[in-house]
């Protein structure tokens, strides 16, 4: 009877242990599961031949037909066309009278399409009231009529400072509430605001015929990062999601001049409360650069941004916003080829149309999303470096850093200048912006072998910034993404060298943010005013400089020629101002 009993508690232990066991392979597979995107760029559809310009949009209705309106090159944004498959063909030309719809729509659950424009005082009536012009789609697009909304900003004012205006609907789409209820966001100034601006939802419980101010979404009058590159004019252009949490988000531009060069990334907020109360704004991670976004919010969960400025560009989210991945570049051309303000909407479960402009003129992408998971949350990164003639370069470091989106660093135009007559024309594309391997950064590095090979052991999927210097070479930085099946990555470097150098102040302070033109190449301080240089072909013996920080009042520019040899060994000294 004792053996049997003891045998049976060996077996029960037996059996819990390989019960416990299992628990934890099951929990460690749960743990390795990992979420990726696989999103599909279906043909773009050519709308138009003009390159430059910020008024293309594109709006959807209730029962999924889709309208893209584009501007021509001399006539403005007064054609239309439709979609009835998600945007993968188009139907004929059609004429828009009104001339401009703008991206503030919204497909209402009792019919229609509305769309948003600017606002207007009302003549003769209170001061807080202002009229907001309206337009109301057919569910098909083939007939509209044009309306006047009644707008109520208490406080409000017009704005003075970047241009002359009334707040208006102007950015992004109009959210609809469970209850029908819709929110739209603006941004201007209220009084006392001293011409910064103000991002604020106002809402609306008529389907748009009336508008009454909800809430401030974001506002300062100091710039929240004043190390940043660029003009703060405060919080505009914001756009409204969603979020399949419950929550909202707002992603708002912060840059007000519009020099290549000085651009700021966006800031984003959250509300709880559907929008009566806003987090403070913290800074998009990666940086998006830098103006006009749209946001959309699939099924799926994956939240989408629209961007631009340099180029244009569309990145998502898996966690409702937080950070970003994934980026689409479908264009990377500067200003003024490229003016970045343009749009996106959803149109299906897990899709979406996109318009803006790329090198060939106004384009519609139609782009399919699936969230998918996959049994393991870290892979191997590897790839090889080799010089110009395909032979290995053995003993280059690799370093593997953070993503980082944005494109900080180009070649200047020796004799053209921007249309505003203040900076130099960007000589092709911008590119990543280079920076050197410091181990004060703590970021993993490797060696590359005698066939010039490197591999990250256990990098979890995500996307980074392999930077690879090497004795004789001009350094290279690259985006790369840590995925199942993703392959090897090979860099080919140029003879060059890179150059470290640093920015301060007359009292020996650095200066973080500061614009940085070295015979024409253009680059950027970090935070403790460093800088650096991919350096292609022989050193110079001089090097002409030119360095600023043109909206920080406490600075003056310096401009001047220095030794090769001395631009590392002694900072730049920007004087500052009395």
């Amino acid at each position: 009877m004792y053996a049997n009993n003891a045998i049976g508690r060996m077996i029960l232990l037996r059996t819990t242990i390989c019960v416990l066991v299992m628990g934890l392979i099951s929990a460690a597979a749960a743990e390795e599961e990992t979420d990726v995107l696989k999103i599909t760029v279906g043909q773009p559809t050519l709308m138009s031949k003009l390159r430059y310009q910020n008024t293309a949009a594109v709006a959807v209705s209730r029962t999924g037909a889709v309208a893209a309106f584009y501007p021509k090159p001399g006539e403005g944004a007064k054609y239309y066309r439709i979609s009835n498959d998600g945007g993968r063909t188009w139907g004929e030309e059609l004429d828009f009278p009104p001339a401009y719809v703008g991206p503030m729509t919204v497909g209402r659950r009792g019919g229609g399409v509305l769309a948003m424009l600017d606002t207007s005082p009302v003549e003769g009536g209170p001061p807080d009231q202002l009229t907001c012009t309206r337009i109301i789609f057919s569910d098909d697009f083939l007939t509209f009529e044009e309306g006047i909304s009644a707008v109520s900003i208490p406080n409000v004012v017009k704005h003075n400072k970047w241009g002359t205006r009334w707040p208006g609907f102007g950015i992004g789409k109009i959210v609809q509430l469970d209850n029908g209820d819709l929110l739209g966001t603006m941004h201007g100034n209220l009084r006392g605001d001293d011409n910064w601006y103000r991002t604020m939802v106002l809402r609306s419980t008529d389907e748009g015929e009336n508008w009454e101010f909800h809430a401030s979404i974001a506002f300062s009058l100091d710039d929240p990062h004043p190390q940043l590159v660029g003009s703060y004019c405060g919080y505009c252009e914001p756009s409204l999601a969603l979020l399949s949490n419950g929550q909202l988000l707002c992603i708002m531009r912060t840059q007000g001049a519009q020099y290549a060069g000085e651009y700021r990334p966006l800031y984003q907020c959250w509300s709880d409360d559907l929008g009566e109360t806003w987090t403070e704004p913290v800074l998009s991670q990666p940086f998006l650069m830098n103006i006009a976004p749209t946001l959309a919010v699939l099924d799926n969960g994956v939240v989408v941004c629209r961007y631009g400025r340099p180029g244009f560009h569309v990145a998502f989210s898996l966690d409702h916003g937080h950070t970003w991945q994934d980026r689409i570049r479908f264009s990377d051309l500067p200003e003024p080829v490229i003016t970045g303000q343009f749009d996106l909407v959803k149109v299906g479960a897990n899709s979406m149309v996109a318009i803006g402009s790329d090198h060939a003129g106004v384009k519609a992408w139609p782009i399919e999303v699936e969230r998918v998971k996959v049994a393991q949350s870290h892979v191997v990164l590897a790839g090889q470096v080799l010089d110009a003639d395909g032979n290995p370069i053995a003993d280059a470091t690799v370093e593997r850093s953070p993503n980082r989106y944005y494109l900080d660093a180009w070649l200047e135009h020796a004799t053209d200048m921007d249309p505003w007559k203040a900076t130099p024309m960007t000589v092709d594309s911008p590119v990543l912006g280079y920076r050197s391997i410091r181990t004060e950064n703590g970021h993993p590095t490797v060696q590359t072998d005698a066939q010039g090979r490197f591999r990250f052991e256990q990098v979890k999927i995500g996307e980074y910034v392999l930077t690879v210097e090497a004795d004789g070479f001009a350094p290279q930085s690259r985006n790369v993404k840590a995925a199942p099946k993703s392959g090897a990555e090979q860099f080919d470097l140029q003879p060059g060298r890179m150059v470290q150098g640093r920015v301060v102040d007359d009292t020996g302070q650095p200066v973080p943010g500061a614009c940085i033109v070295l015979n024409l190449w253009h680059t950027h301080t970090d935070g403790d005013g460093n800088f650096d240089w991919s350096l292609e072909g022989p050193s110079p013996e001089k090097v002409q400089i030119r360095a600023y920080k043109r909206y920080d009042g406490r600075y003056k520019e310096f401009k001047g020629k220095t030794l090769f040899a001395e631009l590392e060994t002694q900072p730049i000294i920007i004087p500052r101002t009395k």
